[in-house]
């Protein structure tokens, strides 16, 4: 185990936006072709009305039928006339068009986050048109900038105004460690969300903090086992995490944990969204139900 405490300078950028086109549900199909599905659903019901003149079969049924044909669920029954066969089979032929898209949209809706490429690596970042920021100190280390050739940074006294500068203005990134990212937005920018911003998961740079104490001082050796103890037994990172970041949960999204690239168990988090519109589905079967069974009496 290591007797110091490591920080990593990176990279903290904007997190990428998500596509207008996959932010809502909604937005599968325009709004032209929700009305034509609504209007479909109503002249296939009128004309299975209309063709078969048995009047034991009213309207509300013969809409209860084509919905439940577009929602891919089987009928009780279906006339045995030719015309309304026809009909039924068109819609059945309409409907499987229409799930079939749908569907597959709510596939990549659970698969893909619905956001555009994040810029992870210091490449990246010099292709694009943000802003660099720094602090002075970070100058007094020279194989941090090694690997680029930029000169034109913005230049800061402490992070504190480096990150207040980043936070008004959406174009700047900032190279600061993950400690006083989150410290400094905890006690200075509360209200700004550091969850809007993404840090580097591999482009870094380590320096190890140690203790350092003259040889021939008495306290050396109890200071030694003392402070291996504490690190060997992961107490320091504990508390420099529980100081920064109590719940961990931002800590854990810094990390990159829960990225779209990598793969992990699926647990009841993932399944949420599943579970509230299964719920959604089941209250609209109930409520059909209840008005069916009003109707019908």
């Amino acid at each position: 185990m290591s007797r110091y405490y490591t920080k990593t300078y990176t990279w903290v950028v904007p997190r990428s936006e998500s596509r207008p086109h996959w932010s809502n549900i909604t937005k599968v199909f325009k709004l032209n072709t929700w009305l034509f599905i609504v209007l479909s659903l109503i002249f296939v019901s009128a004309s299975m009305k209309y063709i078969n003149t048995s009047n034991r079969i009213d309207i509300f049924k013969c809409i209860f039928t084509s919905w439940g044909v577009f929602l891919n669920i089987s009928v009780d029954e279906i006339s045995r006339k030719t015309k309304v066969r026809i009909i039924f089979i068109t819609w059945i032929l309409i409907t499987i068009a229409l799930t079939t898209v749908f569907q597959a949209f709510m596939t990549s809706f659970f698969t893909d986050p619905g956001r555009m490429h994040q810029i992870n690596t210091f490449n990246e970042l010099e292709q694009t048109n943000l802003k660099l920021s720094l602090t002075e100190k970070i100058l007094l280390h020279d194989n941090i900038l090694y690997y680029t050739n930029i000169s034109n940074f913005l230049m800061f006294p402490n992070d504190c105004t480096m990150l207040e500068f980043c936070f008004s203005n959406s174009n700047v990134a900032a190279l600061t460690t993950e400690e006083r990212f989150l410290y400094i937005s905890w006690l200075y920018f509360r209200d700004v969300s550091t969850s809007l911003y993404h840090k580097f998961t591999e482009d870094g740079v380590s320096f190890h903090r140690t203790l350092n104490m003259y040889a021939r001082n008495t306290f050396v050796e109890p200071v030694n086992k003392i402070t291996i103890s504490l690190v060997e037994g992961g107490i320091v990172n504990k508390i420099v995490e529980t100081f920064l970041d109590p719940s961990g949960w931002i800590r854990g999204k810094r990390m990159g944990k829960t990225s779209m690239h990598d793969c992990e168990p699926m647990s009841m988090f993932h399944m949420t969204s599943p579970f509230m519109y299964l719920l959604f589905g089941y209250l609209l079967s109930i409520t059909a139900f209840i008005l069916e069974f009003v109707i019908s009496r």
